[in-house]
């Protein structure tokens, strides 16, 4: 348990991404695959999607999102995030996750708990794919540039990777070699977090 345990604590957000790893684009695509194929579902439903960039893909997709996010965001936020997609090029690749509509519309639900589900599925997955992805010694930061999707460039992503139209992204994921270790993270008491109770 313990090894498991130091994994969670080692996964961490992280934005200098390279490109240097012993892992070959192979390895990393076929460890992803086992991944998603053993990350649990709302009905076994498996709704949940992902795509996996490298090389020019990786920085074309990039380009495309600063090109569409320059006219979104503004002042403190776009200096911030705008350093984050060119960074993200200076990994070895991007996982976008998404969900197939087509898929959640035939659970067994409706409403508030399809949505619910929906979300729990792709959560599921995104730290799943984390998780794996620093057993091999990659960092990763879990973007989620599909908010302002009424922008169009969810639809022009579809578009570039010729995708179904029923894809719902709902995060990327840039991941690469750790160039620059983060500080320690705060954690509030676990005692906030955590309740027992034995009655």
């Amino acid at each position: 348990m313990s090894a498991f345990l130091d994994l969670l604590e080692d996964r961490r957000t992280i934005y200098a991404v390279g490109k240097n790893s012993e892992y070959s684009k192979e390895e990393i695509e076929d460890t992803i695959r086992k991944v998603v194929k053993q990350v649990p579902s709302a009905f076994n439903s498996q709704t949940s999607r992902v795509v996996i960039l490298f090389d020019d893909a990786n920085t074309k997709f990039w380009d495309h999102i600063y090109d569409v996010q320059k006219d979104v965001l503004e002042g403190e936020m776009w200096d911030m995030m705008s350093g984050v997609m060119m960074g993200a090029k200076e990994g070895i690749g991007t996982v976008l996750f998404f969900e197939d509509l087509d898929a959640v519309e035939v659970m067994p639900a409706q409403g508030i708990r399809q949505e619910a589900y929906k979300q729990n599925n792709n959560a599921n997955v995104q730290y799943a794919v984390w998780l794996a992805l620093r057993e091999m010694d990659l960092g990763g930061s879990l973007q989620h540039f599909n908010v302002g999707y009424e922008h169009g460039f969810d639809k022009a992503t579809k578009e570039m990777f010729n995708l179904p139209a029923s894809y719902e992204m709902l995060a990327q994921m840039p991941f690469g070699s750790i160039e620059q270790e983060v500080d320690e993270k705060d954690h509030i008491d676990t005692d906030v977090q955590v309740k027992v109770f034995e009655n």
